[in-house]
């Protein structure tokens, strides 16, 4: 038993693995607390990039329109409470602490790994609160995801691409044959996926399942400025927060996504709670623009195809840009790199404290960019050739994540 949330957090972060395939324990445990997840009305979001700010789009339009909105979600970007949230606001300390201890013995006895832990606290955690409406982010794949435990409204994915490939495949049918695996008998699809390769995965998955597939449409980009987006979709004007371009895919899947919830679930959302809430959405670490002069944007690329959706974004800040990177070891980082190496000024490589994280001298291997194995001092110099140009911190959300609650503040300490 755990007398600290540290002790908790320590204790539930050594757990990455289990050594245990498949959801064989996760349902046990669940089926040990009466399966709260199917108490509740979900809407589950997969895909390789885009979940995140998608589920966070959803739940700013849901919270507008007056409804209380649990979201699940993962990597954790500021303390590992973010995972869990009601309403944005992430579960306390002591109610984390409370369920770590309420559930330590079905822990224990199901062998459950850190995010099936996060999954069953989260399920518990929205029952208890009696949430309107809980959004699950798919946390690697889909089909043998903790998630997939749920019977969602609504199945969302994103789009598909080459990341995780030791897990869900080598090419982009075979992943989205996992993606597809959310997709549940009778729950309708909707995607912003438009490759032909993964569109037929999917129809004949819906096929199967007797599911409706749905597209996002076109989408019209009018303006795009240094701090917003504004783009028309559907009849709606949006104004994003932020400079992503990449993000009016995301907007554009979770419009689609209320608009059914509307029409089919007879949630009562209106036009303008949709304009509002997607005006005020903030997801941190996407294209995040943490500090003018230099202009400092923390972006958790973390594939070639998320680096490939920041480029044009990238092409828009003021030069030089300057581009800090570090990637985990099972990415195809030299990709990455490439792509950044097209548009930004300098690329520096570094590394960090993490158990997945790869060396500086494998990630630059062959590569026209600069090693600094330290990453505060990778900043700090990249920093200083920013001077009224860019910064760029990208390559992992883990290390976003470091970024954010360690080394910026040391960074911008001076002024």
């Amino acid at each position: 038993m755990f007398n600290t949330i540290e002790q908790f957090i320590e204790y539930t972060t050594g757990r990455m693995s289990s050594g245990r395939f498949g959801l064989s324990g996760l349902r046990d445990a669940l089926d040990q607390i009466d399966n709260p997840h199917l108490k509740l009305r979900t809407v589950h979001i997969a895909g390789t990039n885009g979940k995140g700010s998608t589920t966070n789009f959803l739940r700013s339009v849901l919270q507008t329109a007056g409804y209380k909105t649990g979201s699940f979600t993962s990597p954790h970007l500021e303390v590992h409470n973010d995972r869990i949230r009601i309403d944005d606001t992430f579960i306390s300390d002591q109610d984390l602490l409370r369920y770590g201890n309420r559930f330590y013995d079905i822990i224990e006895s199901n062998r459950l790994t850190m995010f099936e832990i996060d999954m069953l606290i989260a399920s518990a955690y929205f029952a208890d609160n009696n949430v309107d409406v809980a959004l699950y982010e798919v946390g690697l794949g889909g089909r043998l995801d903790a998630t997939n435990l749920i019977t969602p409204m609504l199945s969302l994915i994103t789009n598909i691409g080459m990341d995780h490939m030791e897990y869900l495949g080598d090419t982009l049918s075979a992943i989205a044959g996992e993606k597809a695996g959310i997709i549940k008998p009778g729950v309708p699809l909707i995607t912003g996926e438009t490759k032909q390769e993964c569109v037929e995965v999917f129809r004949e998955v819906c096929q199967n399942n007797h599911s409706r597939m749905h597209f996002t449409q076109s989408a019209k980009l009018l303006l795009s400025e240094p701090d917003t987006v504004t783009f028309a979709y559907r009849g709606f004007t949006i104004r994003l927060k932020g400079p992503a371009l990449y993000q009016i895919q995301n907007a554009s899947l979770a419009i689609e996504a209320l608009i059914m919830l509307r029409e089919t679930e007879k949630y009562v959302i209106s036009d303008t709670d949709i304009t509002e809430g997607l005006n005020k959405a903030v997801w941190k670490g996407r294209f995040e623009v943490v500090h003018r002069n230099p202009t400092i944007v923390l972006d958790g690329a973390h594939n070639e195809h998320g680096v490939q959706a920041i480029l044009s974004s990238i092409q828009s800040l003021p030069k030089p840009v300057i581009a800090v990177f570090t990637a985990l070891r099972d990415k195809k980082a030299k990709g990455m790199i490439e792509n950044l190496l097209t548009v930004c000024d300098k690329i520096i490589v570094t590394e960090f404290a993490f158990y997945r994280g790869a060396k500086a001298e494998e990630l630059a291997s062959g590569l026209p960019v600069e090693i600094i194995t330290d990453p505060m001092e990778a900043l700090r110099y990249g920093y200083g050739l920013a001077k009224s140009g860019s910064l760029l911190i990208t390559g992992s959300l883990y290390f976003i994540s470091d970024v954010r609650k360690t080394y910026l503040p040391q960074l911008l300490e001076r002024e």
